[in-house]
């Protein structure tokens, strides 16, 4: 009888690891994604995925060792380094920065606000820096502590302070409070010889020139495998004081973002020492999302639970597919990060539904699919980013045919649109349609004289 337990067990075992790289393999095709990288945990059980390539158009598989930009999940790193040496007296976290780090070139000399600014405020985004800001400043935009938006110019700063304070690059601080301590052997804040074979944007001069700078808000290169290293370690609390531990992961600024639309999910979101925090249904989640352009990638951790996934794309869309994610890893429920930080379609059932009907009665259908589902629904609405961003992903797919008359019918929907008609000519002067990219990036910068980029391309495409 033993063996028919043990094929029994392994089918219970294995039948959900299929479904969920199906459900990856899924999402992937449908948006375009050339490869995904991504570990979950769920208690002492860890399951990795490796699929596709290291990015569109490579032959390369995307392994568990492949090196991705991890982009802003750097910051939740830094921030665990940052409490380290708080545990161990080497910083204050209310103390002004300035006292550690002398005068700073990126702040305007005339406004002594700067001066308040501390580690506390950097890690909880309440310093009143713009997430990043011009070639010679980053002006505040709201007295340090008085309200919440994200910085990584924050970051900056606070890392000039722990250079300062320790005598040491940002990459070597990192080494000596995480990645030796917690086992991550692949993971650095700067380029390093290994990474040659291994990283997903290549190994030319320019590749490793650009990841030469050390950058606490945005540098960081590792794997999905070393990131949940560091994911157990937060939900353990290893490595910190108890009390620091609970600090990190306490509610210490609300998630009303300065300047930016409230919603729903704003009432869900705050900030603790390095990470976002949501609460739903289950609990207390602690997260980050990570955008270097085409570096996408997000974490989530339940430290009550033990359940965690981080996962690493190289795709302008890796971010569209959260939601989807983790409701194939975890039970479905609400995951109010994702409406947050806005990265999906807006309406998103409807988007689907619409996509649906396009692949099966054809994209030059549009118009009139769009008349059959308001007619089933009056409420039924497409918004124009929405429409743009279909476009977008067709022709990432390369189905350039398609990606034009979604152009075409957004700008059907929204015929005084700058943005519609600035779609449609990106992707005429994609495909090598002059005239026609001409004419409609004449439309954007009547409809918009400030658009510069259109007036570039306008000039460069006249004079080829």
């Amino acid at each position: 009888m033993q063996r028919p337990i043990l094929i029994i067990a392994a089918f219970l075992y294995f039948t959900p690891l299929f479904a969920q790289e199906q459900r990856l393999q899924e999402l992937t095709k449908q948006y375009g994604i050339p490869g995904i990288q991504l570990v979950c945990i769920n208690g002492d059980k860890k399951e990795s995925f490796n699929l596709g390539t290291i990015s569109k158009g490579s032959d390369k598989k995307v392994t568990a060792n492949t090196i991705f930009e991890a982009a802003s999940l750097s910051k939740c790193v830094f921030a665990y380094a940052v409490l380290r040496l708080y545990d161990k007296g080497i910083i204050s976290l209310d103390t002004p920065l300035i006292r550690y780090t002398g005068p700073y070139e990126r702040f305007d000399p005339s406004d002594p606000r700067y001066d308040r600014i501390t580690a506390r405020m950097v890690l909880r985004h309440t310093t009143g820096l713009p997430n990043w800001g011009d070639d010679r400043f980053a002006r505040l935009i709201f007295t340090p502590d008085s309200t919440y938006s994200y910085s990584g110019e924050g970051f900056q700063y606070l890392q000039r302070a722990v250079e300062k304070l320790t005598h040491k690059s940002l990459n070597e601080v990192a080494q000596e409070q995480v990645f030796t301590p917690l086992g991550m052997t692949s993971s650095s804040y700067t380029w390093t010889d290994k990474f040659d074979t291994l990283s997903a944007f290549g190994n030319s001069p320019d590749a490793i020139n650009g990841h030469r700078s050390q950058r606490a808000a945005a540098s960081l290169l590792s794997c999905a495998r070393d990131y949940a290293i560091f994911l157990q370690a937060i939900m353990a609390g290893t490595g910190l004081k108890p009390a620091t531990h609970r600090m990190m992961l306490e509610k210490a600024s609300a998630g009303y973002w300065f300047n930016h639309r409230t919603t729903e999910a704003s009432k869900h979101i705050w900030w603790g020492l390095g990470m976002g925090l949501q609460e739903n249904e289950t609990g207390r989640w602690a997260w980050q999302w990570g955008d270097n352009g085409d570096f996408k990638g997000f974490c989530i951790v339940h430290p009550v639970k033990k359940e965690a996934l981080v996962y690493f794309t190289h795709s302008n869309w890796g971010l569209h597919i959260t939601r989807d994610i983790l409701n194939a890893f975890f039970p479905e429920q609400t995951w109010w990060p994702v409406t947050w930080t806005g990265y999906e379609f807006y309406e998103k059932a409807n988007m689907l539904d619409f996509w649906s009907q396009l692949e099966q009665r054809g994209y030059d259908h549009a118009s009139e699919i769009v008349r059959d589902l308001k007619q089933k629904d009056t409420s039924f609405k497409l918004p124009e980013s929405d429409i743009n961003d279909l476009g977008y992903i067709l022709s990432g797919k390369n189905q350039k045919k398609e990606a034009i008359d979604i152009l075409k019918y957004n700008l059907e929907a929204h015929p005084n649109s700058a943005d519609a008609y600035e779609g449609l000519a990106e992707e005429y002067d994609d495909i090598g349609e002059k005239q026609l990219a001409i004419q409609n990036y004449k439309k954007v910068v009547e409809l918009n004289p400030k658009n510069t980029y259109a007036a570039d391309r306008i000039k460069k495409l006249e004079t080829q």
